[in-house]
């Protein structure tokens, strides 16, 4: 590896500090999460998966932002929300291993990482306290938005 790529790597990691699912993990922590996972690119309109889908990989939005939607039983299509910087979706699939949940589609040109749960469970096996703190930060995305959802609810009423 030359030291462009190093450079690249560091300032990478460097980005990568700032989203909050990584908050709890150093950069070599995050490197172990990197290096299982895929670098992914969309343009706007770019679909990532479909309600129903059967894989169980999660994605971490680094740059962009994806519209979650879901189809009701009368056809209408419902937007749940936007996710943008930082956020994840497919964490209920990669999770609970059942079929997605919502349609998710890029917004405007994105960026995101994929892992997968096997690669999840090599991150586990190899480097278990990396993972904790990766799903801690897992966790308190969900939790935001379960207490956002809460909201919502409470004020519609």
């Amino acid at each position: 590896m030359d030291e462009e790529q190093k450079q690249a790597i560091l300032k990478k990691l460097q980005d990568l500090r700032q989203l909050r699912i990584f908050y709890l993990m150093d950069e070599r922590e995050i490197f172990e999460v990197l290096k299982r996972c895929a670098i992914l690119h969309f343009a706007p309109g770019d679909k990532v998966f479909s309600e129903g889908d059967t894989d169980h990989s999660l994605y971490i939005i680094v740059d962009g932002n994806f519209e979650v939607a879901s189809t009701a039983a009368s056809g209408e299509k419902l937007t749940f929300f936007f996710a943008g910087d930082g956020l994840i979706f497919g964490e209920m699939s990669f999770l609970d291993s059942q079929p997605r949940s919502a349609a998710i589609t890029a917004a405007e040109k994105s960026e995101v990482l994929q892992l997968s749960r096997a690669q999840y469970e090599d991150l586990l096996q190899h480097h278990p306290v990396a993972a904790a703190r990766f799903m801690f930060g897992v966790s308190e995305i969900l939790s935001r938005r379960l207490r956002g959802a809460n909201m919502r609810i409470k004020h519609s009423t």
